[in-house]
Formats: C-alpha cells, structure tokens, sequence
C-alpha cells in the first residue's frame, strides 16, 4: 500500500470546482454562497494509502498467462446519485435518517446558528429546548429561531435572500408571541420569555444603524414584564433561574449605556428574587455592582455638586475594590491562561494573548474590567478637576477637597486603565477560530469592549488604534456589520448608545 501524498480535505462540491474550502460546519461557505448541499470532509488519513492488491493480482496473472488479468472498469456514477463521504455524520445538518437526504435551508441555517452563535452566548440552552420535529405553525419559539438563525446566516455569507427570509419569520414570531402573551395562561410560560428574549436577539443580529435601537429596548423592557408576572415560582427551575438573569442582564446592560436609572419596579422585583438565586453565580454577584455603577453614572451625567465631589470619589473607589474582589472570587474554572510567546500571534497587543475557557467566560471577565475602567476614569478626571480648583486657590472650593491627594488618586488610576485596557486586548485573540487565523461569529462580544477602549481619550494612544483596528478587522473577517459601525462612530465622534446590544444579554 504505497503513499500517495496527502489529500485534500476539502468538500466535493469544492474539490470538484477547484475551489478554496474554508471546512466550516455544518456546511462550508462556498456551498451556502451557492444554496448547494455539503456533505461534509473526508477523512484523508484513511486515504493517504492506496490498496493495490488488484493491480498486483493483474501483474501475477500476465506472467503466468501471458496476457493481462481483464480490467475491472468501474461503474459510471450518475450526476443524481451522492458521492461516499468518509468520517462525516449527516446527523450533523440531518435530525433524522427517514427524512430527505437533502436538508432545507431552515436546517442548514438553524444549523450554523446553533452551531457557531450560541455556544458563545447568553442563549446556550437553546440547543436544549429546541425541537424542531416538535414545534407548530404556532410555535413563536420556533419562528423566532428561524429568525434569528437566518439573521446570522445570512451575516455570514452575505446573503440578502437569507435576511429576507430572516424578516418574514420574525414577523411570523412577533405574532404568535402576542397572541402568547394575550393570555394570562400562557404568558407565563418559559417557551413565551424565551420567543420575547430571541426576538430581541434578533434585532441585536440584524440591527443596521447607528440610531438607537427601540425595538431592541421595548422586547427587553416587555420580558422586564413578563418575569413581574411569572413571580418566584419560574425561579425553582434552572431553566427558569437562566432566563430571569438573562432578562436583569439585559435591562442592565441597556440602562447603563443610555445612563437612565433602573426602574424601580425591577429592582423591587430582584430584590423579591434574589433568596432564590445561586450567591455562588459569577452573574448573581455582578448584578448589585452594575446596579450602583448605574445608578453612579446618572448622577454624574447630571452633575455632581462641589461639595458632593469628595464623597463621589471615595464611593467610586468603593466600587472599584468590589470589582477587584469580584474578580478575585471567580472560581478556578474561571481564570485564563497567558498565552507563551510561540503561540501568541504576531500582531496581539504588545505581544500579550490570553486563553479563556470558553467564550462567555472571557465575556464575564471582560465585563468586569469594563466596569472597572469606568470607574477609574471617574476618578482620574474628579481628581483632577480638584487639582485644577486648588491650583486656582479658590477657597470656597478647597474647603471641600482638603483630604484628597489627587496626585496619587489620579498615578493610581492611571496605572489600573493601563492594565485593564491592556487585559481587555489581550483577550482579543482568544476569538479567533480553531486555526488561530480568522475571528469567529463570537468575536461579535468584542465589539463593546473594543469600543469602550476606542473611545477612551485617556487610554493609550496605541491600545486606541488598535482596537479600531480589531473592530474593521472582525467587520471584515467575521462579516459583522456592527463592527464596522462601531470603527466609524469612533473614528467620526457619532453616539454609540446603540452598543448595549453587544454588552450582556
């Protein structure tokens, strides 16, 4: 059995076509491109020896007998019939073997979505629940799936067919959950919370502009609702405990990038909540914190009296450290590893590279130095303000300022935007695909990070070109949209209010 040199591994339809396959599952990009079906990738180390047992048979014969052992011509394939694919499980794109050999679209693009969007997501218990040999022509569940596999499908292979397709299922969705939440029966169901969560993740998905995304706010502030009504009963459940700090996360989230106070009624409500929630919960333990960061930035954006300034700083500083300490309590499973020098790419942030356990832990961590870079810019401008006001010698002012040393206020602060800024880049390439070479459909949960740094007049000239350039570069690698509009809105000086839909939820 001699070496015949290594094969390609690449699907038929682009082995057949010369073309270049990128081997992404469930079906490579050439294919989707072309509304063709993928079969998948041989296995090429069982075909990198090839039998020639017959020809040597042959070989024996011809010398006995003189005369060569009759050829074995082989049989003619017709265009309809499908070529044999070693190593490759058709339950991949396929739910069951007594259906068409030939999946829909609605597989193939359900497919991907489960597939490369919601392992890195808030939506990870989607693969669990979702059935689609199960589901109606009245399941919003199942339609806004749909939606929200076609919006990311059709991101990916740059398809306005597939986004077309995307908006009628939404609107079939949007629908049947109202007609869900008519009723006091079925609002109350998780399968109802779940279609208001997904429809809003949708419009994450297909959100296209920079103005600010209403319909995204009003499905968060409607599920807001909906857990109001499902009370503590639906917390019991792991399933329902999920979906309840999914909805707190999105609130949050989309609080504190508009800086508007968290309504009242939520917080009562978590309040009620929160003897039923796991303390042991990296996100149950983040939930207090974003609360008083909220509720912090609002009483900035409208202004801090001078003598308020004093108890502003040391309140920040507060937080600061239940950040820090909130980073020291995540468990082992939790932390990162820093990337040796050979396995960081060339191009990573000052040579640094970590490795997270997985997408939605770098995202927590992420979310954490975000905070703390918030505060820390807090304190580094109040501090300097006051230093400004002493070197003016203004008495009226300094009375209040008299146990500040801002200077070391201001180095210490300073210092730890450093760091964190160079943490948040760091984490850059560990979204990067399995080839360590292309960011992936989850380097969309990059894109408020990097723009937080982008925007950040105060952080490294450098950090700051560098996370725009990540941001054209995932636009561009990653084929996400919103990545190029957050580059532009930092580079033009636009409002980013819309970037929350890339926060939490």
């Amino acid at each position: 059995m001699p070496f015949h040199g290594r094969p390609s591994d690449a699907c038929g339809p682009c082995r057949k076509g010369r073309l270049r396959c990128d081997r992404i599952r469930p079906s490579c990009t050439q294919c989707m491109r072309k509304s063709i079906i993928c079969f998948g990738y041989r296995n090429v180390t069982l075909l990198l020896f090839k039998d020639e047992s017959e020809s040597t048979a042959r070989k024996v014969q011809w010398e006995k007998n003189g005369e060569l052992y009759p050829l074995t011509l082989p049989r003619q394939r017709h265009e309809h019939e499908f070529s044999t694919v070693v190593g490759f499980n058709t339950a991949d794109i396929m739910p069951s073997p007594t259906r068409s050999l030939t999946p829909s679209h609605d597989e193939l693009a359900v497919g991907y979505f489960m597939s490369s969007y919601v392992p890195a997501s808030p939506f990870y218990y989607l693969p669990e629940i979702y059935n689609p040999t199960a589901s109606t022509a009245q399941d919003a569940v199942s339609s806004a799936v749909l939606a929200a596999s076609f919006a990311s499908l059709s991101l990916h292979v740059g398809s306005g067919q597939l986004m077309d397709n995307a908006r009628i299922h939404y609107s079939k969705a949007l629908a049947q959950t109202n007609a869900a939440l008519a009723s006091s029966n079925t609002a109350v169901l998780d399968s109802s919370l779940i279609s208001v969560l997904t429809l809003g993740l949708y419009e994450a998905i297909a959100f296209s502009s920079r103005r600010s995304p209403t319909s995204w706010t009003a499905h968060t502030l409607g599920a807001v609702q909906l857990i109001r009504l499902r009370g503590t009963k639906y917390l019991k459940t792991d399933l329902g405990s999920r979906l309840f700090l999914q909805t707190c996360n999105n609130i949050r989230s989309s609080c504190l990038q508009r800086a508007v106070p968290i309504p009242d009624e939520f917080l009562q409500l978590y309040e009620e909540a929160e003897p039923f929630l796991d303390p042991h919960i990296p996100n149950v333990r983040l939930g207090p914190l974003l609360d008083k960061m909220i509720s912090l930035k609002v009483r900035l954006w409208k202004g801090v009296p001078d003598e308020r300034i004093s108890g502003v700083i040391h309140e920040t500083l507060h937080l600061e450290e239940e950040a820090k300490a909130l980073q020291d309590m995540l468990p082992d499973s939790w932390r990162y590893q820093v990337r040796p020098p050979h396995m960081t790419p060339r191009w990573a942030y000052q040579g640094h590279a970590h490795q997270y356990p997985d997408h939605r832990m770098a995202r927590h961590w992420n979310i954490l130095r975000a905070t703390r870079l918030f505060m820390n810019e807090v304190v580094w401008r109040l501090a300097g303000f006051v230093a400004r006001s002493k070197e003016q010698a203004k008495p009226e002012m300094s009375r209040y300022f008299k146990d500040l040393d801002t200077r070391a206020l201001q180095a210490t602060a300073e210092a730890n935007r450093t760091q964190i800024v160079t943490n948040i880049l760091a984490s850059v390439p560990h979204f990067l695909d399995e080839n360590g070479t292309t960011f992936g459909s989850a380097a969309r949960f990059l894109i408020w990070p990097l723009t937080i740094v982008a925007e950040r007049t105060t952080a490294p000239e450098p950090a700051r070109r560098y996370a725009v350039w990540c941001l054209y570069e995932i636009a561009r690698q990653a084929r996400i949209p919103q990545a190029l509009l957050a580059a532009e809105a930092v580079e033009s000086g636009s409002s980013t209010d819309w970037m929350h839909l890339f926060q939490l939820g």
